[in-house]
């Protein structure tokens, strides 16, 4: 092909991608916001919750009580109070065992626009394994956070047509199973039993989809110290979303890395796969170096995968 012909191609084709940037501002403040900070995005293993966005609407509100524990959430309100708006509830990971419900401040002014766009993101929290495996206590915390949203919708000006989760590893699990099972299932707090669970959409970060094919030489030791093959059989059985697929599930997007030693990539193939046969609008994006915790992502990647994100919540809650 002409040089100059391809490289008018290719300008007309930048041309015309910043006028679709320019002439769609949400995406293009994005975009904007992201490049600044992608040196410093961080991983889920560094330091993630040292240095946590500390400017939060409602802080600590305690959305249910069990055995004494308080079991808390924070909101970060949309600016835009003129409508119910579009909610994203953020569910932690780190193996069941460990974590936060604090958003870490290198992500602040993404959170900033999703609050100037409309969206009120709700971090929650759930209680943490000890001794016990109590996974089924773990997914009813996420359930009855999202009866919660329900219950308190008008309070706090919330559309619960668009409800959203975005969660990483051990939380995407608990977050799957809560969202695809029914509203009658994992029922705790009674006062929230009566209130839906249902969300529209999930972005599944690496979530483990088959508990029993987790890579345990690299899991907790609070899990592992006492699990024998037989108890995570019955484990994966109970508590695998690969268990929990059916028809009209919740749109998903599935992000899986290739690099990822401790939750397999197939898996997460083979759980698309399995929605994908029910009819389920699953989508899937693949990530090539980083690893589980998200280290090694380059800022290519790191870009794209942020955009991806983004994109995906705009396109749901149009």
């Amino acid at each position: 092909m002409n040089k100059k012909l391809l490289f008018s191609i290719s300008f007309c084709t930048i041309l015309l991608t910043l006028f679709i940037l320019v002439h769609n501002s949400i995406y293009f403040k994005f975009l904007f916001e992201i490049i600044k900070i992608n040196k410093s995005l961080p991983t889920v293993s560094s330091d993630f919750y040292s240095d946590p966005i500390v400017d939060i609407t409602y802080k600590d509100i305690v959305y249910k009580t069990r055995d004494d524990l308080n079991l808390k959430l924070d909101i970060y309100s949309s600016v835009n109070n003129d409508s119910p708006s579009p909610v994203i509830i953020y569910v932690f990971g780190n193996g069941w065992t460990d974590g936060d419900k604090v958003i870490p401040s290198g992500i602040h002014p993404i959170i900033n626009l999703l609050q100037e766009e409309g969206y009120t993101i709700i971090s929650t929290s759930y209680e943490l394994i000890e001794d016990d495996i109590i996974l089924d206590k773990q997914i009813s915390d996420i359930k009855d956070t999202i009866r919660w949203v329900y219950k308190n919708s008008d309070v706090y000006n919330l559309d619960t047509n668009n409800i959203g989760i975005i969660s990483p590893s051990a939380g995407a699990q608990l977050s799957m199973v809560a969202a695809f099972s029914d509203n009658s299932e994992f029922i705790d707090d009674l006062s929230l039993s009566s209130y839906p669970s249902k969300v529209k959409y999930i972005i599944d970060l690496f979530g483990p989809t088959y508990l029993s094919k987790i890579n345990l030489s690299e899991g907790p030791v609070e899990i592992t110290k006492n699990l024998t093959v037989e108890k995570l059989e019955n484990l994966s059985n109970l508590y695998s979303p690969v268990n929990y697929v059916d028809y009209n599930l919740p749109n998903t997007l599935i992000i899986h890395s290739l690099n990822d030693s401790i939750v397999p990539y197939y898996t997460s193939i083979d759980f698309y796969n399995k929605a994908l046969e029910y009819k389920n609008d699953f989508k899937f994006y693949t990530l090539n170096d980083c690893t589980h915790y998200l280290e090694n992502l380059s800022e290519e990647e790191a870009l794209n995968l942020y955009m991806t994100i983004l994109d995906y919540i705009i396109d749901q809650t149009k």
